[in-house]
């Protein structure tokens, strides 16, 4: 009996230690949501400025250092993406095939013209968010998408075109003349 007194014990210690441990990263999570906004922060730079909180949400005992950047990497790896998307959905706000396909000076276009693509996008909030070194991979990843889809599309116009004097070009194994008599 007293075995079984001793194992209930132990089962609502660690039901106990579950629960706080989970309340400590969540508030962690939200100290991160309330002082990380940059996804480009860095974990030597922030955690100073996180362990200055002053309800002591950063130094809670129940989570150890290993974990609490764990939080923080995770917590800057969604930052990043979240600025990806926005970036993306900038890109194709600004950059559609008609605007694609419409040549500026110099017969630069917004798709092979870095320089012309970054006026456009300059003064949109989602530009400014992405870093920096990021911005001109992102934007030449999307503009070749818009190209191939540009091309693609320009093939399936001329597909649909017959071609009346096209009697040179057979499928293979067809022969004028198939009886072999």
């Amino acid at each position: 009996m007293l075995k079984r007194k001793e194992r209930e014990e132990q089962e609502m210690e660690r039901v106990r230690m579950k629960a706080r441990r989970k309340d400590a990263v969540t508030s962690y999570q939200a100290l991160l949501t309330e002082r990380i906004k940059d996804c480009e922060a860095s974990w030597t730079e922030s955690r100073p400025k996180l362990e200055k909180d002053p309800l002591g949400r950063a130094t809670n005992s129940d989570l150890d250092l290993a974990e609490r950047e764990r939080l923080f990497r995770e917590h800057v790896n969604g930052l990043y993406e979240r600025c990806v998307r926005e970036y993306r959905s900038l890109l194709a706000d600004v950059i559609t095939v008609d605007t694609a396909t419409k040549d500026l000076e110099d017969g630069k276009n917004i798709l092979t013209s870095w320089s012309e693509a970054k006026r456009l996008l300059k003064p949109d909030q989602r530009y400014a968010r992405m870093p920096r070194r990021e911005r001109e991979l992102w934007w030449r990843r999307y503009a070749d998408d818009v190209q191939r889809r540009v091309k693609v599309t320009g093939s399936e116009r001329n597909e649909d075109k017959p071609n009346v004097d096209d009697s040179s070009k057979r499928s293979p194994g067809v022969r004028k003349n198939q009886s072999r008599r």
